[in-house]
């Protein structure tokens, strides 16, 4: 990653008020050690959890841009030529919108430009700060750190993918979801002007779900499958891990059929993987991205009710845990974990 620009301003709002004040910086922040530590601390909150992505909304016939993409194609051209302009613009586009949202708190609005893997990108957060504690001298003191553990506001715009956009690849704009997610949605989705939403945990789900399609269209035994689905699972992982934000299911396709598929099988054979994903009832698109948790599904086996929590490794599956569907669905498990027999034993 190597920063380009960026650049701090403050949104100042009352309590339970719709005045907001900005407070604009009047040049780029300096790219030091600092702004390095929280670029990377932002990223790594952003490839760690699940997002939401989609696309600039599509303007009708005679329709102007929304004013996020308009100060874009005004100051961006792969590159910045007046970044304070650009995010202070930004910024006072963003305080209108706080101002129409009561319930809706300031704090300090990062802009980051940085390139990727020859790619460029504009990431936007919201940070606000919280009370740490520390010692000095023996005497605990208390100060204000940038809270790191909630994006509650951050969207992060692939500049490249934007300015090449066509209708196969058009989720440039991931977004970080957390706690406070609609919220977030009403008035920070406007603010970048997405109207197109997808969840990347639904998406998984749906991922995962072909992955097992796949398997049965090729009559590939309980072995085999698990295979295929800790295949899936670690080369997505390692996709991640290279900080790729999202896959593409043609890719992930030709991956599972050079691995377990012969090499001399026939061509139309190929590729069912892609055509499970992409047709119906799932319809995913070709470039998805995907949530961790979701696809820890590959993995294990999981559930919860009020008075039970389970959650077992798929691979036991048919071995030391059956499942027989009749009678309304019974478990069988064989190899109960230690600590939970003695227990059951009342050795402890």
């Amino acid at each position: 990653m190597e920063i380009k620009n960026v650049i701090l301003h403050n949104l100042i709002k009352e309590e339970k008020s719709t005045k907001v004040k900005l407070d604009d910086r009047k040049k780029e922040n300096e790219v030091n050690e600092s702004a390095l530590q929280l670029s990377k601390g932002i990223n790594e909150k952003f490839n760690s959890t699940g997002l939401n992505t989609g696309h600039f909304e599509k303007p009708e016939v005679d329709e102007q841009l929304t004013h996020f993409e308009f100060l874009l194609e005004k100051y961006y051209n792969e590159g910045f030529d007046n970044f304070v302009g650009f995010t202070k613009s930004a910024a006072t586009y963003l305080q209108k919108q706080l101002m129409s949202a009561p319930s809706a708190k300031g704090g300090h609005l990062w802009f980051n430009h940085y390139t990727h893997a020859g790619e460029h990108f504009l990431s936007v957060v919201l940070l606000r700060e919280k009370m740490v504690m520390r010692i000095d001298k023996l005497e605990l003191e208390q100060f204000d750190s940038v809270d790191l553990d909630k994006l509650h506001m951050a969207a992060r715009i692939n500049l490249t993918k934007w300015q090449n956009a066509d209708e196969q690849s058009n989720r440039y704009i991931s977004f970080k979801i957390g706690k406070e997610a609609k919220k977030v949605t009403d008035y920070f989705a406007k603010f970048i002007g997405c109207k197109e939403f997808t969840q990347a945990a639904t998406d998984t789900k749906a991922l995962v779900k072909c992955i097992v399609e796949y398997c049965r269209h090729h009559l590939f035994d309980e072995a085999k499958t698990e295979m295929v689905k800790n295949k899936a699972h670690d080369q997505i992982v390692e996709w991640r891990k290279e900080e790729k934000q999202t896959i593409h299911l043609d890719t992930l396709s030709t991956v599972l059929d050079a691995t377990f598929l012969p090499e001399d099988v026939d061509e139309e054979k190929k590729g069912q993987f892609l055509r499970i994903s992409q047709g119906e009832p799932h319809n995913l698109n070709n470039e998805l991205a995907t949530d961790p948790n979701a696809l820890r599904r590959l993995k294990k086996y999981s559930g919860r009710n009020k008075h039970i929590s389970l959650s077992f490794d798929a691979k036991l599956l048919g071995n030391s845990v059956v499942y027989n569907p009749e009678n309304g669905g019974v478990l069988t498990i064989t190899e109960i974990p230690k600590t939970l027999k003695d227990q059951l034993e009342g050795k402890n």
